[in-house]
């Protein structure tokens, strides 16, 4: 065995030392009283919340019963708990949790824009109860992971050593902060791409430090990203720069000031060894990625990758379908549902659905996806149904209301297994006609074509004029010409009763369509890039059938400036 493949062995087996812990207890209580199990949880929390003035103010103790917490404690949105948070981010501790608030992480959310969400040592450990056994049972059961590298998809963010005003921390320094400080070094020496891309600059920069560093790791094993959409826009990047890559690969350099002003030149820290063998092989895989061979380009720069871990459900469906048509030959999982506020459902083998991770929360569904119906706990799912997500954490969020939706899928032992099935409040409301991304991709399926990279989005007009919707897809997607796919969009969508009477009313114009003149894989990149300006994260980014972003009409004509793509 060579001796980097030694290496990455004797750290996978450490790295799964520390997880077998936290696997052994999950499968313990995936085979023990699911309601006891719960009810166990919910009294640590409560445990950890004596004292704070969260539990004073609703008569919180130790030992308050699943029902008399219930009785207790509204369910609460973030707003409801925003006033907390506020204290904690003053300075204030024992305000939602006697443990002590460490650092906030950020979220986005669909009613405000970005939240803070305390941190504590006891949330760290609920993170792990999920992370620890789902890696575990990846490790255990993917034989060929071991003896190499695996891709972390680094998420971008702002930069670190931001506090609030009363001076806690905001944001990890790294992603893998959240496997805690014993992993951590061991995860950096497996990795394939450098957590410190993301401070080495823009999104350009990272991008282009990630594109170099995956072309030079012949011994991938494992890709694991959220959004699959990402990898494909990866490529096209790949193939942009292919000029510079190769240069670099070649030489052992890591030029990128031809990114921007503001980029380093020469990064040496990136720098590796020379391999014009690893050069030569690119120019060849890229010659199979244009003659439309994208599993071909995947296989001869990397062969040895043995598993894909992704997004693959809901709105990440179609992005799925196009990273397969990359790796059409490896191990696939689902990802389970990771919030920043705590963890929902980790991927076990064997299960139909991502397991729900009963040991990281106290959980509650809420029958339907509108709301209002009944309070279920976790042992009470029936399948085949659909609930609402409510969840009390270990970071003090009191039922929580999340806004996912679940779908109960069967029972792994005596755990439910819950497919995410979307987000609440998915809806665009200009004038009263709540347009639903379920609606929408509805519509899209029925249109002619496979329209699996489009998207709608509200457009306003001038002051005197209605706003409107507007469909944007690749014109390689339609079998319809612009005006036609307008006149069929426009019929289905009155077949909401709301947006028919805002159209009768004149509240709004006639929804319209631009066609681009770019394949699928452009769509998806230049909406990463917007996102990216947005001040959004790439890689996290949910690229849904719909979007509440406007402006898509202005700022695609700018980016496709000389091509002929308005819409109609």
């Amino acid at each position: 065995m060579p001796v980097s493949q030694l290496f990455c062995s004797l750290v996978q087996t450490a790295w799964m030392g520390t997880c077998l812990g936290e696997a052994m207890r999950f499968r313990r209580a995936a085979n023990s009283s699911l309601k006891n199990v719960q009810a166990n949880v919910l009294h640590e929390i409560l445990e950890n919340a004596a004292g704070s003035e969260f539990a004073r103010q609703h008569g919180l103790t130790a030992v308050s019963a699943v029902k008399d917490f219930q009785n207790s404690v509204a369910i609460n949105d973030y707003e409801d708990l925003q006033p907390f948070v506020q204290r904690i981010a003053e300075g204030q501790q024992n305000v939602l949790s006697n443990e002590k608030v460490l650092m906030f992480e950020e979220t986005s959310g669909t009613t405000s824009g970005t939240r803070l969400i305390p941190y504590t040592r006891g949330l760290q450990r609920s993170f792990n109860r999920a992370l620890h056994p789902w890696l575990f049972d990846l490790y255990t059961h993917a034989a060929g992971l071991w003896g190499g590298p695996a891709y972390w998809v680094v998420t971008p963010g702002a930069a670190a050593g931001r506090t609030t005003a009363g001076g806690v921390p905001i944001g990890f320094a790294n992603d893998s902060d959240y496997f805690g400080s014993w992993a951590k070094p061991l995860i950096g020496s497996l990795m394939a791409v450098s957590e410190d891309v993301k401070k080495q600059g823009g999104g350009q920069v990272w991008r282009y430090l990630t594109a170099l560093s995956l072309l030079r790791c012949a011994d991938l094993r494992l890709i694991s990203l959220w959004n699959p959409t990402f990898f494909a826009a990866l490529v096209r990047s790949m193939d942009e720069w292919s000029d510079r890559l190769v240069s670099d690969l070649r030489d052992g350099s890591c030029r990128t000031g031809f990114l921007g002003s503001s980029s380093v030149d020469n990064l040496p820290a990136y720098a590796g060894k020379a391999a014009p063998e690893r050069a030569e092989l690119f120019k060849e895989s890229l010659a199979a990625l244009r003659a439309g061979r994208p599993a071909e380009f995947s296989a001869r720069l990397w062969p040895r990758l043995v598993a894909i871990s992704s997004w693959t459900e809901a709105e990440a469906s179609n992005g799925a379908t196009q990273l397969r048509s990359f790796f059409p030959h490896q191990f696939w999982q689902t990802k389970g549902l990771l919030a920043t506020e705590g963890a929902v459902t980790l991927p076990m083998s064997g299960a139909p659905a991502p397991v729900l991770a009963v040991r990281s929360a106290f959980f509650e569904f809420e029958e339907g996806e509108e709301g209002a119906g009944a309070i279920r706990l976790a042992h009470e799912l029936t399948a085949g149904c659909r609930y609402r997500l409510i969840m009390t954490t270990f970071g003090g969020l009191y039922r929580y209301r999340l806004h996912d939706i679940v779908e109960m899928r069967g029972w792994w032992r005596n755990l439910p297994c819950l497919a995410f099935a979307g987000k609440e409040a998915m809806v665009c409301d200009l004038s009263g006609e709540k347009l639903s991304a379920a609606h929408v991709k509805n519509i899209l399926t029925r249109l002619p074509g496979h329209l699996e990279t489009a998207f709608i989005a509200p457009e306003k007009s001038p002051a005197d004029e209605p706003p409107g919707y507007l469909l944007v897809a690749s014109r390689e997607e339609s079998s319809l010409d612009q005006r036609e796919l307008a006149e069929r969009l426009e019929a289905a969508l009155c077949e909401n009763i709301h947006y028919h009477w805002s159209r009768e009313a004149g509240q709004l114009q006639a929804a319209r369509v631009m066609l681009l003149p770019v394949s699928p894989n452009r769509l998806n990149q230049l909406r990463m890039q917007r996102i990216e300006e947005e001040g959004g994260q790439v890689s996290t980014a949910k690229h849904g059938v719909l979007s509440r972003l406007s402006g898509w009409e202005a700022w695609l004509n700018n980016q496709l400036s000389g091509q002929p793509c308005r819409g109609r």
